[in-house]
């Protein structure tokens, strides 16, 4: 394979749909902004909705056809704190992760299963992603979840 000439990149300041068609991730730069522990994920634009229930330290979602597997990660935007979580999967409409014991009892949840990419920062020095080969096929889209305090730059093509 040659060099590919057409890869483009976007700057991302706050989350959302990054790129709205099927492409590939290509790399990203990182730039957290404070020293904190943030976290950056890049997900397939596909997201279910379900409800969750939190049981002390573990939060069970049940979310209809979530297609995750054991061990993967997925990104989750409810009340108990918008992040990545890895998963543990009950059956093909229920998971469990792992969750501080403060937050809601129950409530409404948004899963993103198809985490593409997730970048952690712990201080505000930039930093690069490289991805090899053809980069991560995004079948629907590229959505973008950062913290306020880190912007990033991704390039797809």
């Amino acid at each position: 394979m040659g060099m590919q000439y057409d890869v483009k990149s976007i700057h991302i300041a706050t989350s959302g749909l990054a790129v709205g068609y099927r492409t590939r991730l290509k790399g990203a730069v990182i730039s957290p902004l404070v020293t904190a522990t943030r976290y950056t994920v890049f997900a397939d634009d596909v997201s279910v909705t379900g409800t969750y229930a939190r049981s002390t330290t573990t939060a069970t979602i049940t979310a209809v056809n979530h297609g995750l597997s054991t061990g993967q990660w997925a990104y989750l935007d409810w009340d108990l704190g918008d992040d990545p979580y890895q998963v543990t999967v009950t059956n093909s409409n229920t998971f469990t992760v792992a969750v501080p014991n403060t937050g809601g009892a129950s409530g409404a949840v948004v899963v993103w299963p198809r985490v593409l990419l997730q970048a952690d920062s712990q201080n505000a020095t930039a930093y690069s992603i490289v991805i090899p080969g053809e980069g991560i096929l995004a079948e629907t889209g590229i959505r973008a979840f950062t913290d306020a305090n880190v912007h990033a730059t991704i390039f797809y093509g």
